[in-house]
Order: structure tokens, then sequence, then C-alpha cells
């Protein structure tokens, strides 16, 4: 990395939020991530004069807040600026009467939680302890509570957002009835940093359920569970519902939070439905359905026992998801149980979260041949489904790209691209094509 450029950056933000040092670098290196150096600005003014410094010296930026989502897409450039959002972590504005809150894109999701239960109130998603707000906000992150409460878009009203050219824009607002202008604050959640760094995000709020618990469900087969697990996501008011594959017997997973007597009225008629079906309901303990996490780290295939008594730890290869109509779940489930062993994967562990997101988790069997993850991606693809690799290991080969190949409607997202990050240094090239 150009010395005079990091000088500048060092004089800006003072030498000590500027790292250069290969080896303290080498710490943060992921396999699609290895920054050339690393900032770290406090204001919003900050982050935008970064931008601006970056832009001048043609140096590549790439947001980061917990580290929790670096291996989502593509690699990025050698010698990018890792710009660290990790300073700005502090609530700017929070009227709990109105459940509105506005907060800086670097506080950690575990904080933000905590200082919004002491009033009673919280925002409805699954995420890593240690994402940022920020990072959930780029990689439009929900789970498996979207059932009962939205998704993240439906969560944030207003965001403060540096684009590419060094400009600080405000989108939104800071109420729940605005309707001025273009809904542009949606424009960025899910956009992976590609059109600005978000510094401070505004959330309409949810009060804490009164109750929260987790239920599992069984039954004989696949098909009969999945069906019913359907059935009662399609007409209860479920906090969430996740269909686990391959299941023998069937065996998933459904959050309620609701008020005490609503709460036990569900839990009996997820019993009676269990029944006619020959299945059974078992209070797991958990108060929240088990979110994925990026990286992805399976949290269900701690060990398997083989077939002559020894016990393995098979290694996550990659995971895969996309968006699942939940009729044909079941029968792409079967599909890729065959095909990933043909592909040479040992293991595969699928989740099918109502209303319609599927997630499939494979695994390498350790054997000397290196498994075929292209051909699983382009079968799922090839099949109609818009298949993204949301993580792989670094050493799993791959001859395709994470989101896909380039489609007609990318068109308007480049012209998109161009007039808010004119000279392309905005995450360059980890999203989708020509991004």
């Amino acid at each position: 990395m150009n010395d005079a450029f990091v000088q500048r950056l060092a004089r800006a933000l003072g030498g000590e939020n500027v790292v250069a040092e290969p080896r303290m670098l080498e710490a943060l290196a992921t396999g699609a991530v290895r920054p050339g150096a690393l900032c770290r600005p406090a204001s919003t003014e900050e982050v935008a004069e970064v931008v601006r410094l970056a832009g001048e010296h043609g140096v590549p930026v790439l947001p980061c807040g917990g580290w929790t989502a670096m291996a989502y897409g593509e690699a990025a450039p050698e010698g990018a600026l890792a710009v660290s959002l990790q300073r700005l972590d502090r609530i700017v504005e929070y009227e709990p009467a109105d459940l509105v809150v506005t907060a800086q894109a670097g506080m950690n999701f575990e904080a933000f939680q905590a200082a919004l239960f002491e009033h009673g109130q919280t925002l409805p998603l699954d995420a890593p302890a240690h994402a940022t707000l920020g990072g959930l906000v780029a990689t439009d992150r929900s789970g498996p509570r979207r059932l009962l409460h939205g998704t993240l878009r439906d969560m944030v009203l207003g965001l403060t957002v540096v684009n590419g050219d060094g400009v600080v824009r405000k989108c939104g607002g800071r109420v729940v009835k605005n309707v001025t202008g273009y809904a542009l604050e949606k424009l960025y959640i899910g956009s992976l940093g590609t059109l600005g760094i978000v510094t401070e995000v505004t959330f309409k709020l949810r009060p804490v359920p009164e109750t929260a618990s987790v239920q599992e469900i069984s039954a004989p087969s696949f098909e009969t569970g999945f069906n019913l697990m359907r059935e009662l996501a399609g007409r209860l008011p479920l906090a969430a519902a996740v269909a686990c594959f391959p299941a023998k017997p069937f065996s998933g997973q459904i959050g309620i939070e609701a008020s005490p007597p609503d709460h036990a009225r569900i839990l009996r008629e997820l019993e009676e439905a269990a029944a006619r079906c020959g299945g059974s309901v078992r209070e797991t303990g958990a108060t929240r359905v088990d979110a994925d996490e990026y990286p992805a780290v399976s949290r269900r295939l701690d060990s398997v026992q083989t077939a002559g008594g020894e016990t393995v730890v098979p290694p996550l290869a990659a995971r895969i998801v996309w968006p699942s109509k939940s009729g044909a779940f079941g029968a792409t489930m079967h599909a890729l149980d065959a095909l990933a062993a043909e592909a040479g994967f040992g293991y595969l562990m699928g989740y099918h979260d109502f209303p319609g997101y599927a997630s499939l988790e494979l695994f390498a069997n350790g054997g000397e041949k290196t498994p075929d993850l292209t051909r699983i991606v382009k079968t799922l693809r090839g099949d109609g489904l818009p298949a993204t690799v949301a993580w792989k290991a670094s050493a799993q080969p791959l001859d395709e790209r994470a989101f896909g190949p380039a489609r007609a409607e990318w068109a308007l997202m480049r012209a998109i691209k161009q007039s808010l990050d004119p000279r392309a240094i905005l995450n360059p090239g980890r999203f989708v094509e020509g991004l």
C-alpha cells in the first residue's frame, strides 16, 4: 500500500488508529479478505475523510465491523483498506415511548440488545452477538424470526451513509410514519457495502415478549413432519419454524413468543396437531430457535459415527442458501442428498425456515478427493433456484460466482453503483458481477 496514503490516514485519524504492520494484519486475514491496512475512524465525518482519501489514491475500501461476515461474497482485492467501524459504538438517540432508536453502525448486537432490554424492548433479529448493526444492514441479516416479525428491511426507518464519493447522505427518518421522498434506505440494505458505508441506523423496535420458548417437533417421516410444520406456520402466530433435513425421524423447531395465555393455547394446538400425525412435541429449554452464523459454523453436526464405529468430526466445506418454496423443498432435499454423495461430500444438513428460505451445509468426508462444490451449485441454479454460496472453506474450490451469473436486472444495479460510487472503491468485486 502507498506509504503517502497511509501517512495521510494517520494524520487524519491519529497514528494509533491506522494499522499497517503486516504481522498484525495477518491476524485479520480470512479466505476472502487480506487487507493491506486497517483504519479506525470515530465519526461519520472521519469515515467520509477516509473514503475521500481512498478515492484520491485509488485504494479499494472494505467496510467491516464485527468481522462475522467477511467471508461472505467474493474475494476482496489485494491491498485494500479495511475500514473498521467499531469505534462508532454508541446509541445516538433513544425514545422508548416511541419504540424508536438510532445507534452508530459499529455497535455490536449484544450490547445494543442489552441497552434495549433495560426498557423492555428488543430488535427481533437473529444474529451473532459480535456482529455490528452496520454489518446486519449490509448483509440484510434477519434469521428464523422473520416468520413473525418480518425482515430487517421492515425494521429500518433511516440510515446515515457515506457514499463512495465521500459525501454524507441521510435517508429515511427517525419516526415510524415517514412519507417524505423515496425510501432510499432500502437501497443500502443487503448491498454488502458496495453503495455506501452505513454509519448510523434508526430502527423500529418491539416489546420483549412476555414468554418465549422453543418446541421440538418429531414425526414418523420427513414428509409427515414437514407438511405438519407448513400447516402450523400457515395458521398459527409462530415466532419461527425451522424444519431440519435429513431427519429420521423428522425433527423441527418451533419458536413461540406470546402472552402466557396465548403461549399455552399455541402449545396445546401444537401438541394436538402433532399427536394426530403420530408425532410429539418436546420443550427444549431454549428461548430462541438457533440462528445460522457467518462464518458458517454448524452447531448441529458436532460428530458422526461411521459404519465401523469410529467417531469423527466432519469439516464444514460450504453453506449454500436460497429462497425456497415450501411445496418443493422435500423433493429438492432428497435430490440433493443423493447429489451430495455423488459429488464427494460425506454428510449434509439442510434447513428450511418458513415461510420460504433454505440453507444447506455440506461436510467433507476427510478423504483424499476434494468434493465437487461446483456441481452442487450448478445443479441448484440449473433447477431455477437462485442459490448463493454464503460461505465456503478456503481450501474448497468453486468455479462459480458466489451470487450466480449476471442477470439482466443487474444493469440497473451497476448504474446505481456508478452514481453513488463513481470511482468504484467500495467493496469492489465482492458482490454481484460488476459491482
